[in-house]
């Protein structure tokens, strides 16, 4: 490497492992580390102070531009189909369906619906009554179901669109959601399976006491028996934003266009919901507002984000780095990235946004500046995002809490099936990179 090179290299890294010690060791706000690393990044580049701010603002502002609308209607409509119990009911219908053959399938399959709009750590303490109710029918392994469930769960909340991370991380590196909705949702699918297959297969060996943790049941909605109340909501944006991937060139496909926008296609689902509102303890204007606090965060860690990638790439380290890469190492950086994050910091949102951030302006030296190598480039990170679930992440605690589990057996369980996950995605994206070429 040319001297230049070597320097900005060193600097990258060195600003990686201040991100890192500063949000994983020292537990900094990500927002506040990712800003700062920004202005760091521009004043230790040489960058006039006076421009600094304006680049900042200028780039902060690009990104919540893109990511807003997206994030706050998800998460919204995650909100009500929460609170108002259809997505209890929605996975009532469908475990009920199949678990008395397939016990661990049904939770693992209702986990990989239910956390496509509610969070995964909403979305395993919802499931949870049932997943105990589950495991006294049909007498199986309740670590089994509970690893199956927190797997699904995880799945879509690391790999598929409108789930907030997944969402911005699809915008930073230039790629429509409706394009990556497809695959993400084949990848989570497979990796599903590996936390089920794991679940069934660990408990063989695990000597851990079944404990079951009283959880008061869920009480079923008025509108039990109108499943579709449920469904609509979550369906009709998904159908929508795969739209996109079937449009052509001509204009009278403008409200398909339209239609098909993930944002747009989600405010429709949140229409849809509407008459759900009715069945919550709370009303619209309430809920709103929770959502919008709930989600603020979020989209301030995505903004920072973006202010760090923009400053990176306009004081030209990135591009000289982007030189000197080797392609050979494509696809497996942006795994790398996001892994490190998450297994420093714990988030599997910080780091996606994070590992999209940081190496959405290498695309080109890595060759990977294409529609198919942005979207593989995506599911790469999605993947490294789930990499070692552990006591840094809150949702390692909902589990084996809610589970009735030691972490020395959730780490066996549960922890060791979100690397065997992440590993499973690794080499399933390598392996579409073969069919597609790249």
């Amino acid at each position: 490497m040319a001297p230049s090179i070597v320097n900005s290299f060193l600097f990258i890294l060195s600003l990686t492992v201040l991100i890192l010690i500063l949000i994983g060791r020292f537990r900094f706000s990500p927002f506040i580390v990712l800003l700062l690393s920004a202005y760091a990044a521009g004043f230790f580049s040489g960058l006039p102070i006076s421009e600094l701010t304006p680049l900042i603002s200028r780039d902060m502002g690009k990104t919540f531009g893109d990511v807003a609308l997206l994030i706050i209607f998800g998460v919204l409509l995650g909100n009500i189909l929460e609170k108002s119990g259809g997505a209890v009911l929605l996975a009532e219908k469908l475990i009920l369906s199949i678990a008395r053959r397939f016990p661990a399938l049904a939770m693992g399959i209702a986990g990989y619906i239910i956390s496509i709009p509610v969070y995964c750590d909403s979305g395993f303490i919802l499931l949870n009554s049932i997943r105990q109710s589950i495991a006294r029918r049909v007498q199986c392994n309740p670590i089994s179901l509970s690893v199956a469930l927190g797997g699904g769960l995880f799945a879509t909340h690391s790999l598929v669109p409108p789930t907030p991370g997944p969402a911005a991380a699809t915008l930073i590196l230039g790629i429509s959601p409706s394009l990556a909705l497809p695959w993400a949702l084949g990848v989570a699918l497979l990796v599903t399976f590996v936390a089920i297959l794991w679940g069934k297969w660990v408990t063989r060996w695990l000597n851990e006491e079944r404990q079951m943790v009283s959880d008061p049941p869920q009480s079923p909605p008025a509108y039990q028996k109108n499943v579709w109340a449920a469904i609509i909501p979550i369906l009709l944006p998904l159908l929508l934003m795969s739209m996109a991937n079937f449009q052509t060139d001509n204009k009278e496909q403008s409200w398909t266009t339209f239609l098909s926008q993930p944002a747009n296609a989600l405010f429709l689902g949140l229409l849809a919901s509407l008459p759900l509102i009715r069945h919550c303890k709370t009303g619209l204007t309430e809920m709103f507002s929770e959502s919008i606090h709930s989600c603020a965060m979020i989209i301030l860690i995505i903004t920072a984000g973006g202010a760090l990638a923009g400053m990176l790439a306009q004081t030209g380290h990135i591009a000289r780095i982007a030189q000197g890469l080797p392609e050979s190492l494509g696809l497996i950086l942006p795994f790398l990235v996001a892994a490190l994050f998450k297994t420093a910091q714990g988030s599997s949102t910080v780091a996606l946004i994070s590992a999209a951030s940081m190496v959405d302006p290498l695309l080109p030296g890595l060759g990977l500046d294409s529609q198919n190598g942005r979207l593989l480039t995506f599911l790469s990170a999605g993947c490294g995002s789930m990499f070692v679930t552990h006591a840094n992440d809150s949702y390692f605690w909902v589990v084996t809490q809610f589970s009735g589990i030691s972490p020395t057996t959730g780490f066996k369980s549960f922890t060791l099936a979100t690397l065997l996950q992440a590993f499973t995605g690794l080499a399933t994206v390598l392996v579409l990179a073969g069919f597609l070429g790249i």
